[in-house]
């Protein structure tokens, strides 16, 4: 049985390694981004760097959290490796120590990393990007702020009893209950266009949208500004979030309960349902990753065929990576159950990766 003091001496040099990682790709991100931002903004001088900057850096988590199986995998094929070439793995064996004893403390820190970033990371990552949003929405404005923020637009359609309505919004914040860069396009009765309004800002406040900035035109060419004025609307809360709202932008805590708002309007769930699923099952996903890593690095001083060994992990990650989505991509659809597509494909992994190591270490 695998000591107290050498689990924790493997757990520690894999959450170092994955940390280290992790910094490395959230860094980079924020680069990306943040010269993308800067060839956006060349036309606007007012903008300061340090605001562009802050943008790219509340955007970069979210983006992040996609990378985290992957900087699992890496992260325990460098572990495992660096511990082969220094002869500790090897030793560790000779002293009676199996490639399931040493491999668990990495699976319950790889674990706890997961827990962490579905309970923990995941609503910070969320109000990280709102927050970008808005800050974007405020500084840039507009065609800008559309451009600024990775959203397709959100379109609405309300009706009364006498005229319908089409809202059009370059960015949805807060449920759908602030818009901003909005379009509406009013019709009449007999379903001709009666009256379009651009507005800069559109917020939701139960019986009406409070419009700012108001620009609006009639069919008879009468044109009018206004600095804000009330849209009528009979749209609930709930109606609002299943016409705008995606599953990315929804906190795990709160994916179940939007999954139902959206289920009551008449919109289908399996998105939401296989996000938080997803979610759910993130902690076995990275185990399964480390599993993954297991099966091309425990070998390397043994064969020296690290390069081919090393491809084949990056590969192995990669087609699992691509099951998911498709697998994800079913549920999300209602073509198979949310919870099976959530958690099939780290089930799958870790009996793949458990019959190499099997088939490896015992023949």
């Amino acid at each position: 049985m695998i000591s107290q003091t050498l689990g924790m001496y493997f757990a520690l040099r894999f959450a170092k390694i994955m940390l280290g990682m992790l910094l490395a790709m959230l860094f980079l991100i924020i680069t990306v981004d943040f010269i993308e931002q800067l060839r956006k903004v060349t036309e606007k001088s007012d903008i300061s760097i340090g605001m562009i900057y802050l943008v790219s850096l509340l955007r970069a988590p979210i983006f992040l959290e996609k990378a985290f199986p992957f900087g699992c995998l890496f992260a325990a094929m460098i572990t495992l490796t660096q511990l082969n070439q220094k002869m500790e793995l090897v030793v560790a064996r000779a002293a009676g120590v199996s490639v399931w004893q040493f491999l668990l403390p990495l699976s319950i820190c790889a674990a706890l990393i997961g827990v962490f970033a579905t309970t923990i990371y995941n609503p910070l990552a969320i109000k990280a990007i709102n927050h970008a949003d808005e800050i974007s929405a405020e500084i840039f404005g507009g065609k800008k702020a559309r451009q600024n923020v990775n959203r397709k637009n959100v379109w609405i359609r309300q009706k009364t009893d006498s005229k319908s309505a089409v809202i059009n919004a370059g960015i949805s914040r807060n449920g759908g209950k602030i818009l901003d860069d909005v379009k509406i396009i009013e019709f009449n009765s007999k379903g001709f266009v009666a009256t379009r309004i651009d507005a800069r800002q559109a917020i939701y406040k139960g019986k009406y949208w409070e419009l700012i900035d108001v620009s609006q035109s009639t069919d008879e060419g009468i044109a009018e500004q206004f600095d804000s004025r009330k849209f009528p609307t009979n749209l609930s809360s709930d109606s609002i979030l299943g016409a705008v709202s995606d599953p990315e932008t929804v906190n795990f805590w709160e994916l179940k309960s939007t999954a139902e708002k959206v289920k009551n309007f008449g919109v289908n769930p399996g998105p939401y349902l296989v996000r938080y699923h997803s979610l759910t099952a993130l902690p076995l996903f990275l185990v399964s990753m480390v599993l993954i890593a297991a099966t091309v690095s425990l070998r390397f001083v043994r064969f020296g065929q690290s390069g081919r060994m090393i491809l084949g992990g990056i590969l192995s990650g990669f087609v699992l990576y691509v099951m998911t989505k498709l697998v994800t991509s079913l549920g999300s659809n209602d073509i198979m159950p949310p919870i099976a597509a959530a958690w099939a494909p780290s089930v799958v992994a870790i009996l793949f990766g458990m019959s190499i190591l099997l088939h490896q270490e015992d023949g």
